[in-house]
């Protein structure tokens, strides 16, 4: 099974909650490239997970605008979700590739978490950063991190 991890776009600060934070014209710019770079790759999910935050939900469309899934919005997938949840969650998924959509700490801690086994994180995922991880089973250092892009140069693997 694959993973794709995308962590939303550049977000304003201009609003009282942080769930209603909106992605900026830059942030807009960065997924924009995220789902050029995805497109050309031929990479496609069986389904997407998605933040209910504004900032993640306008990342999945952009993303999805080639695919038109039907994104499914995942109340689990905020910043400060814990491993357990996130994990318990992807036991439920029963497709071969799956694109979520959220935030950091989560995506940074979940791919130190996977690939590592540590339970902090060094890997920086940036806005509008992706990563793809692979395994059989979700579970701490049972995963491998095939890629990591960043914007602007989503050729070039960070890993």
């Amino acid at each position: 099974m694959e993973i794709l991890l995308i962590r939303h776009g550049s977000a304003s600060w201009d609003t009282k909650t942080d769930i209603e934070r909106e992605l900026t014209e830059v942030g807009q710019q960065e997924v924009n490239a995220a789902a050029d770079w995805i497109s050309a790759s031929g990479w496609k999910p069986d389904e997407l997970w998605v933040s209910p935050y504004r900032r993640a939900v306008q990342t999945a469309a952009i993303i999805n605008r080639d695919w038109q899934l039907r994104p499914r919005l995942k109340s689990s997938l905020t910043p400060d979700t814990p491993q357990s949840e996130l994990e318990a969650m992807l036991a439920t998924f029963r497709g071969e590739r799956l694109l979520l959509v959220s935030h950091n700490p989560l995506l940074s801690n979940a791919i130190a978490h996977w690939h590592d086994g540590d339970n902090k994180s060094y890997w920086g995922m940036q806005p509008a950063s992706m990563a793809l991880i692979s395994a059989d089973v979700f579970a701490q250092g049972c995963g491998n991190l095939e890629w990591l892009r960043h914007y602007p140069n989503y050729d070039h693997n960070g890993r």
